[in-house]
Parts: structure tokens; C-alpha cells; sequence
């Protein structure tokens, strides 16, 4: 791994790092003449100072225009009246409202976006390809994607990290929460046995959407992905590892060869005592 790269990695760790510092103190100068406002409000005001410069005119332009970044749970009507409420006081509504800990998290995701904005002037063109993807505004970023698995090999360490930097699923910051699902998708397209085995070990560690992206990912990765994975189902002693080898099998299930393979391994009485991986041998058997 080069410098840059290690970098790069240096400054993911670094932005997870500033946001576990977080500490919660509650603030707050709440003014007498402020209406009654709940837990979306601060949501709101929290989105827009991470993402929009604390500026309302900039965040319902950007909701007019149904950018990448929209929120479902926000409604433009209830963005516009809080607006209208901070107008009508000459305040910042959110100096007024947000706790120092929700503050804290609007700081450290703006640190993270000046973080990566300091990465275009690097001279590390990997970096700068890493950060277009991850700033992209584009609900599908082709072209970005594409650029990053252009670079092959090189990226699939910074890849793997985003992946695994829990800060970066969280829709404060930089990439809306969507950053490591395009990473995913650039590991799946990525034809290389570490792509392989990356996806494979982070089977487990995500929601419902990131474990089909990962599992929709090794499909994609065909041959070399489903080798891998029967070697790990034959592999003995079971661990955690033939379950996740066998939950991954099930988009392979179309397969004779993959079919075969998963009810030979139900007949073993080991395997039988694995209801868990039973479970998914079965599934495979059923497609």
C-alpha cells in the first residue's frame, strides 16, 4: 500500500474517530417566544447545517429539485415553516434548540466534509477518485463508479474501510448514508480474489439493504465468487463461515452444481445439528 493510500485510510479513521469523541451535553438558550418543537425539527436543523451551510433558502432549493440527498421523512412544508419561524425571530433556530451533543455531530460532519475536500489538493489521484464517489450528487453515479474500478487493485483496501466506517451510514454525513453501499457496488465490480473475500467476511455486519448489495455484489462477481464460497461450505470444522458461505449460495441457486453441493451437506449430521445453516442450505435447494 502507498503513502496516499494509507492516507486516505488515515483520514477515514479520523473522521470515525471525531465522531465517537462526541460527548452529550445538553445546551441550549430556549427562547420563551419559540412554538412547541419536536424531535423532526432538530432532525431538520441538523440536516440543514451538515449539509447546506445552515442556510434554509439553500435546503429547499435543493428539495424543490429533489436532490440525492432528500430525506422522505422531511416534508418541504415542514422544512418551509420552520423557515418562516426563523425569520419571524431574527435567530438561528438551531443556536436556540440543537443539545450540545447534536451540535457536536453537526460539527464532526462538516469537519469530514472540509476532510475530504482537502483531499483534492493531494496529489493522489486514487483519493480525489474516492472522494468524487463519495461526494457524488448522483442518485446513480455511473461515471464514478466506473473511475474508481478503473484503478483495479489499488482501491480495494480504501474501499473495504469504507465499508466498515460505521460513520459513513449515517445520512448526516458526507454521501447521505449512501457511501458504503457504492462502495459495495464498486467491490462487485471489482474482478479480484480480495474484492472476494472482503464481501465475504462483511456478510453479517449490515442492515437488510447493505447485505443484499453485498450478496447481489458476489453474485456479480460469478465463477470466481461461487468457487470461493463452496470451498468455504465444504470447509470443516463448520464455523460462522459455512453459514455465510450458504446464505450467499442461495443467489447461486439456479446452479445444478450449487444444488447438488447443499443437499450433500444436508445429509451430514453435523450440519444438521446447524439450524441456522440448514435453514439457508435449504433455501438454496428451493430456488
Amino acid at each position: 500500500m502507498n503513502k496516499f493510500h494509507k492516507t486516505f485510510l488515515d483520514l477515514l479513521q479520523e473522521i470515525e474517530d471525531y465522531q465517537q469523541e462526541v460527548e452529550p451535553s445538553f445546551s441550549g438558550e430556549f427562547a420563551e417566544e419559540l412554538p412547541l418543537l419536536d424531535e423532526t425539527d432538530n432532525a431538520i436543523l441538523m440536516h440543514r447545517d451538515a449539509h447546506f451551510g445552515g442556510k434554509f433558502e439553500t435546503m429547499l432549493d435543493y428539495y424543490r429539485r429533489e436532490g440525492k440527498g432528500v430525506r422522505a421523512e422531511f416534508d418541504f412544508d415542514h422544512i418551509n415553516q420552520l423557515f418562516l419561524i426563523e425569520q419571524k425571530l431574527q435567530k438561528n433556530l438551531a443556536g436556540m434548540i440543537l443539545s450540545g451533543m447534536e451540535a457536536e455531530r453537526v460539527a464532526a460532519a462538516r469537519n469530514a466534509y472540509q476532510k475530504l475536500r482537502d483531499v483534492y489538493s493531494s496529489d493522489d489521484p486514487i483519493a480525489k477518485t474516492i472522494a468524487d464517489l463519495i461526494l457524488s450528487e448522483e442518485e446513480f453515479p455511473e461515471e464514478e463508479i466506473h473511475a474508481v474500478v478503473a484503478t483495479k487493485e489499488d482501491v480495494i483496501p480504501i474501499l473495504v474501510e469504507l465499508v466498515r466506517n460505521d460513520t459513513f451510514y449515517d445520512p448526516l454525513f458526507p454521501g447521505y448514508g449512501q457511501a458504503p453501499l457504492l462502495a459495495i457496488q464498486c467491490l462487485g465490480k471489482l474482478g479480484d480474489m480480495r474484492a472476494i473475500i472482503a464481501l465475504f467476511e462483511m456478510i453479517g455486519h449490515g442492515d437488510f439493504a447493505v447485505e443484499s448489495l453485498i450478496l447481489e455484489a458476489l453474485k456479480k462477481l460469478g465463477e470466481p465468487a461461487k468457487e470461493f464460497l463452496i470451498e468455504r461450505i465444504r470447509s470443516r470444522p463448520i464455523t460462522h463461515d459455512n453459514e455465510r458461505a450458504a446464505l450467499a449460495l442461495v443467489s447461486f441457486g439456479d446452479d445444478p452444481l450449487v444444488c447438488r453441493l447443499c443437499l450433500e451437506e444436508l445429509a451430514d449430521p453435523e450440519v444438521l445439528k446447524k439450524e441456522l445453516l440448514t435453514t439457508y442450505l435449504s433455501l438454496v435447494c428451493q430456488k
